[in-house]
């Protein structure tokens, strides 16, 4: 578990504080609609419809965000978006109607947009040319968060009074309380300068737009983005699928998640440490692609056998969908922080997380409106989307390298300037 936590120093005390935040993120998100349903006693069309119009609206927050992260420094960004979660966990126990709960979830929704794009510009920065492979680090730390903060909530939803619940809106708050106190051990990074001409070498700073001007990279966010999906498979198709669709056993359900969980943990860093560069993304995303195709193929063909083969099935396409998945994240992390500037890393991240954030509104309707509706043949489909659009990520990753500026600021740089304003290096920073 201490390689899972990156080495002592300022690379520790992130992926720790990440941590505890995700513990928080498992506590909540099983709780959140039961307790607003059963407890507040809010219909559950109207807590439905507060979540969606929330998580819209916070969408096209995470540009000016990213952007603000680059301007001011991103562990400003990130302390704010912590403190905005700590009032949302104390602000539940206050909700009485749906006008209430609407302004509750669009403070979460936003802290939650802002949040991305900022601890992406603090990632680049603490981890320089290693920033990829600590991403996989935290993608795996953070599973275990979620686990962990999942079986605490299980407990209170056992329990199932109003106290209980109302405890564990607290524990939320008191882990985005921890994981702000541990910003404080970070440092302050100072904003990058920018480059004093465009990178096609005309006179002038780059636009502080630049994000929304990189066609590779709106290239790349719309295939990663659209890829997104693949997320909302184990979230809300396979549980549906299992039990409406097949005769596979209820707790089938669980073994998807464990199985998922488990095989992350084992393989997301040692998968991640071989994708470094934007080609090996762009590949990355092309192996993604086909496992998630065949991971689909195995689920759609669920339907209608007996139980054990069902089963057996479910194994074998959680196996392919997990890898899938591992390939697909590893290669946006390859993007991602291998095609913005560093200056500009958080205006960058920006862009990904409102596209991804976009597609991911929209799969509940496109997996379980349509998807499975459509049954097995449903499956197919969506993997063969999945497929197509992963066919593209080598081509997108040859954009991308041909068209980066070569006189961008570079790490080494990077440090430099860190050094020269006074913050501390993630070499020799030690907590």
């Amino acid at each position: 578990m201490g390689s899972a936590f990156a080495e002592p120093g300022v690379q520790r005390t992130f992926v720790v504080s990440t941590f505890v935040a995700t513990i928080g993120g498992g506590i909540i998100l099983p709780i959140s609609t039961l307790y607003f349903i059963k407890i507040v006693g809010l219909s559950a069309a109207q807590v439905g419809l507060a979540f969606t119009v929330s998580g819209l609206l916070a969408i096209p927050l995470s540009v000016p965000a990213g952007a603000l992260a680059d301007r001011i420094g991103p562990r400003r960004v990130m302390m704010a978006t912590f403190a905005g979660h700590s009032l949302v966990g104390v602000s539940y126990l206050f909700v009485q109607n749906f006008w209430m709960l609407l302004a509750v979830q669009m403070l979460s929704a936003a802290s939650l947009a802002a949040n991305y794009p900022a601890s992406g510009a603090m990632l680049r920065r603490i981890g320089g040319d290693q920033a990829v492979t600590i991403r996989s680090k935290i993608r795996v730390v953070a599973n275990l968060g979620v686990s962990l903060g999942s079986l605490i909530a299980g407990v209170g939803i056992q329990i199932d009074t109003a106290t209980s619940y109302r405890v564990l809106a607290l524990a939320f708050t008191l882990t985005q309380v921890a994981s702000l106190a541990m910003l404080f051990r970070l440092p302050n990074y100072q904003p990058l300068p920018r480059p004093e001409k465009e990178a096609d070498g005309s006179e002038g700073a780059p636009s502080k737009r630049i994000a929304l001007r990189d066609k590779a990279f709106l290239a790349y966010s719309l295939v990663g983005g659209a890829m997104a999906i693949q997320n909302m498979i184990l979230e809300i198709m396979i549980a549906v699928w299992i039990v409406n669709y097949t005769d596979a056993p209820g707790w089938a359900v669980t073994v998807a998640f464990v199985l998922n969980t488990a095989l992350v943990v084992m393989l997301q860093v040692r998968i991640g440490a071989k994708i470094q560069s934007i080609t090996d993304g762009g590949t990355a995303l092309r192996r993604a692609g086909f496992a998630l195709l065949l991971g689909c193929a195995a689920m759609s063909l669920m339907a209608g056998v007996p139980a054990w083969a069902a089963l057996l099935l479910l194994v074998v396409g959680m196996v392919l969908l997990t890898l899938g998945e591992i390939y697909y994240v590893s290669g946006t992390f390859a993007f991602e922080f291998g095609m913005p500037p560093a200056y500009a890393q958080g205006q960058y991240q920006g862009v990904a997380g409102a596209v991804s954030g976009a597609a991911k509104a929209a799969a509940p309707a496109l997996l379980l409106g349509v998807a499975l509706s459509l049954g097995s043949t449903g499956w197919i489909g969506v993997g063969a989307f999945l497929l197509l659009l992963g066919l593209t990520g080598p081509a997108i990753a040859r954009w991308g390298e041909r068209t980066r500026p070569s006189g961008e600021i570079t790490e080494a740089q990077t440090a430099a300037t860190d050094a020269s304003t006074g913050s501390a290096s993630p070499a020799t920073d030690v907590v």
